[in-house]
């Protein structure tokens, strides 16, 4: 999309821009307020004394948090104003589904911490900003939707793909959150208890790791953008990687959603019926995770897994005239 093809939004639609990008300008205000306090939580309710034990930098977490804050706002401005044209229509509409997930797994978090002791504004203030996020970003997919110009499948090769990145960006930065000192989405990962004590504690293990993470998830959006038809042409050498490596990320996420790894569909129906091999003094903790897995991460890997699956099947078939076809369908998803 250019300047020349923008299409203002309505009355309604800036009012839920607004106080979408306001909602989380508020919430970096209230993380940047706590890391000046150097606590953990919100003001009003700070995390328990054990939970704050767990960050040996509280005022860094907390900073990251905020910066997440400010980011999300900027994204909520972006896509009801008019400069915001001038950002790929695939980059923003990508980074308003990652917000609306991100709000909507805050919304749970909220909810599943909170529950009946939640106040009536609480209540309000998560559906408000919920509903907000969701009217922008159907608002923006509708009113920067081009005309078909591709052919079905060199557009959901291009979706896929599209998807493939959303996917690599959410999760690289929740990595680069706990590289950075923050906890979102932390307690509630599917991890053995020792291996959680040590995301817990942020050993320096792990933070490497997550730093690892996030280069692998910016390799991750590389491809997807790749597949998707941009950066070409493409040459022999290349293609075979980005096969080679869409085929494997597949296979391997289709079998972390089912169960093969450990985790996942299956697992979690095993601790449900009681079947998992899971010690007494960890049921609890294995159920709490299961329910997680269950409704978030396997789900999500499954999601990540079938969108490389379904950009790298149409670029196998696209040799030839159907490599113009894929870019172009880039092209026409990304105007």
């Amino acid at each position: 999309m250019s300047i020349e093809g923008y299409v203002p939004p309505g009355r309604g639609v800036r009012v839920a821009g607004w106080l979408a990008a306001g909602g989380m300008l508020v919430y970096a205000g209230l993380k940047v307020y706590m890391a000046l306090r150097g606590e953990i939580g919100m003001p009003g309710s700070p995390a328990p004394p054990e939970v704050q034990a767990r960050f040996e930098h509280p005022a860094l977490a907390q900073a990251g948090n905020a910066a997440l804050g400010v980011g999300a706002a900027a994204v909520a401005w972006a896509a009801v104003a008019r400069w915001g044209a001038r950002i790929p229509r695939w980059l923003l509409l990508g980074a308003l589904a990652l917000a609306v997930v991100m709000q909507l797994a805050g919304a749970v978090v909220t909810v599943a911490r909170g529950g009946p002791g939640m106040s009536l504004s609480d209540w309000a203030m998560s559906g408000v900003q919920l509903a907000a996020w969701c009217v922008v970003t159907v608002s923006y997919a509708a009113r920067t939707r081009g005309p078909a110009r591709v052919r079905p499948w060199a557009a959901y090769a291009a979706y896929g793909a599209y998807g493939a990145f959303g996917c690599a960006l959410a999760y690289g930065l929740m990595k680069l959150n706990w590289a950075l000192g923050g906890a979102f989405l932390a307690r509630e990962t599917p991890l053995p208890p020792t291996l959680r004590e040590d995301l817990l504690a942020r050993t320096d293990g792990m933070v490497a790791g997550h730093w690892l993470s996030v280069a692998l998830a910016v390799l991750g959006m590389a491809a997807a953008l790749h597949l998707a038809g941009h950066f070409g042409p493409h040459g022999r050498l290349r293609r075979r990687v980005l096969l080679v490596g869409a085929w494997a990320g597949c296979a391997f996420m289709a079998a972390r959603a089912v169960g093969l790894l450990g985790y996942g569909f299956a697992g979690d129906l095993l601790v449900f019926s009681g079947r998992a091999s899971v010690p007494a003094e960890y049921a609890t903790f294995a159920r709490e995770q299961a329910w997680w897995d269950l409704l978030l991460w396997s789900p999500y890997w499954l999601l990540f897994g079938a969108c490389w699956g379904v950009a790298a099947r149409r670029y196998r078939r696209a040799d030839g005239p159907g490599r113009a076809a894929v870019s172009h369908a880039g092209q026409a998803v990304g105007a």
